[in-house]
């Protein structure tokens, strides 16, 4: 399984929208704020929320107040949406099982292709249930936890 830097580039930039505005995403936020935020090359940021834009995960508008909105409240996006609207469909890299020899060795073929198959709806499973909103909690969380440092 693999989860390219694009992927990752378009949780930042989604996760960002939603902390620049709280969850519901109502004003426009522009890329290249998000871009020097995140450090995140702008022309490639670009290219990633156009295909989130294409997606419906979120929205855009033109002019001097203009920029990137989330295109639906962040309890109704999930990590899942993102990735797959991004990288494509989340699959597994494995090999086919070989029918040569005694069976043993397809045997044994099939009984990794399950674990790995295991592991591809655990991870699935794990970005289907995690929204957007769920992120902005613990990004919350953190923040409250740091502690400011005062030296004399």
């Amino acid at each position: 399984m693999y989860f390219s830097a694009k992927g990752e580039y378009g949780m930042m930039a989604v996760l960002d929208l939603a902390m620049a505005n709280g969850t519901s995403g109502d004003h426009p936020v522009q890329a290249k704020a998000i871009a020097e935020r995140q450090g995140i090359p702008i022309r490639f940021l670009e290219q990633i929320l156009s295909t989130l834009k294409h997606a419906g995960i979120v929205a855009s508008s033109r002019g001097a107040q203009g920029g990137y909105r989330l295109a639906k409240p962040a309890e109704d996006i999930r990590v899942g949406d993102v990735i797959q609207a991004v990288d494509g469909p989340i699959t597994t890299t494995t090999r086919v099982p070989s029918n040569q020899g005694n069976g043993s060795r397809a045997d044994h073929s099939s009984i990794v292709l399950g674990v790995w198959k295991d592991v591809k709806d655990t991870v699935l499973n794990t970005m289907n249930r995690t929204t957007l909103a769920d992120l902005c909690r613990r990004v919350r969380d953190l923040e409250e936890k740091r502690v400011p440092m005062y030296h004399i």
